[in-house]
């Protein structure tokens, strides 16, 4: 997600913490090695993964995985700032296309502070290599490709008056995919700078009214014999809550223009969605969404709008155990540009359940089965696809 899609990201994940942290009982800074305000909190993932279609093709191409997972979380705390980073490493033993076995890891950190003025900030990064699929019910892209992706991102608010406040934020993305032409037909990354700013002003004790604007830059590697750069502009309007304790939401509408390879503009409505709700102690409920244009991954010379919405219901029947329920869909609407000659429209769903047992203190098994299915214009592009996971969990 980028910083039209970043700012109200950064929102999305902290709904995704809260709903964690209410339905684990504790927050993870009651577990690692702590040196005064440091916590060092390391872990180890051992999983089997069994996938009904790991080419994702309409072949018969099942295979069983084994992984492992080892990595590191850190905290600290100051007085009035902080920092959040991780570390992690994976490798995926494959039983029958062992040509696919290969290492994934990835890194992050955040730093956030504020004053008792009511300034705020935030900055960020990102790092990941992998070649396992991004899922959309966890904000990806759900596209299977060995890539690198380093992000940064950055946030400054301030409470102007008691009724009024103001954020700006910053991104910049770097995504590159691998390409082999005698396996796959290729996909593109690019590169963005993105600058947004978001105002809010108090209506009721419990709500904001929201008014934001963003700009974006593209360079794309899908450019062929036209201008790699792209431009897009972004003016949304709508609400957020203020104040409550069992529902947060941010609901946003508005117009998005985007110069595709400076030449073709294509214009289209979009909006933004994040919306949490505690039920109660044992059972919440979140919902997120959002549309944007973009250069296309799969076409060349092309851009596309996207549209995504996912939801989510997590129930903690018992101490111990934690369960949940996500659907989603990501559409994907190709617009026709010069030099391409005609535009794919794609719709992929996907659903998944999971549970995640605490054996000890230490140890928690966890299993889960997704099932996917892509619908596209392009017959080549469609496929389905069950994965099941049981795994163990170790941390400390």
């Amino acid at each position: 997600m980028a910083t039209r899609k970043t700012s109200f990201a950064l929102s999305g994940i902290g709904f995704l913490l809260t709903v964690t942290m209410v339905l684990s009982g504790h927050a993870q800074s009651t577990s690692g090695f702590k040196f005064n305000n440091l916590t060092v909190s390391p872990f180890v993932n051992l999983e089997y993964s069994y996938d009904s279609n790991v080419d994702y093709d309409k072949n018969d191409s099942a295979d069983s995985i084994l992984t492992i997972n080892p990595g590191v979380d850190l905290t600290y705390r100051g007085n009035d700032w902080g920092l959040d980073g991780k570390a992690w490493y994976g490798y995926d033993k494959y039983q029958k296309y062992d040509e696919l076995d290969q290492a994934r890891y990835g890194e992050s950190l955040r730093f956030f502070a504020e004053s008792p003025r009511g300034l705020r900030f935030l900055l960020g990064q990102n790092y990941i290599k992998t070649h396992q699929d991004d899922s959309i019910l966890d904000g990806g892209r759900g596209i299977w490709r060995e890539r690198d992706l380093h992000e940064i991102t950055s946030a400054l608010s301030y409470q102007i008056s008691e009724r009024s406040a103001v954020t700006l934020n910053g991104m910049y993305s770097d995504l590159s995919y691998k390409n082999d032409g005698n396996q796959f037909g290729s996909l593109y990354g690019w590169r963005e700078w993105s600058l947004g700013m978001e105002v809010a002003r108090k209506l009721t004790a419990k709500s904001n009214l929201l008014l934001n604007g963003s700009y974006q830059v593209y360079d794309s590697d899908g450019a062929e014999g036209i201008d790699s750069n792209s431009t897009g502009y972004t003016l949304m309007a709508g609400f957020g809550s203020r104040a409550t304790e069992r529902i947060s939401y941010r609901a946003l509408m508005g117009a998005s223009w985007f110069d595709y390879a400076e030449g073709d503009q294509l214009t289209g409505w979009v909006y933004s969605l994040d919306a949490n709700w505690i039920i109660n102690p044992k059972l919440v409920w979140s919902v997120a969404g959002s549309s944007y244009f973009q250069p296309s991954e799969r076409e060349s010379n092309q851009a596309m709008q996207v549209y995504v919405l996912s939801t989510g219901l997590s129930y903690r029947p018992a101490k111990r155990l934690t369960t949940r329920l996500d659907v989603g869909m990501r559409r994907e609407e190709n617009e026709y540009s010069v030099g391409n000659q005609g535009a794919v429209t794609s719709d992929k769903f996907s659903a998944r359940i999971r549970a995640d047992y605490r054996l000890q203190k230490y140890v928690s098994l966890y299993g889960s089965v997704m099932y996917e299915e892509q619908i596209s214009d392009d017959k080549v592009d469609e496929f389905d696809r069950i994965r099941g996971v049981l795994g163990l969990n170790f941390r400390y």
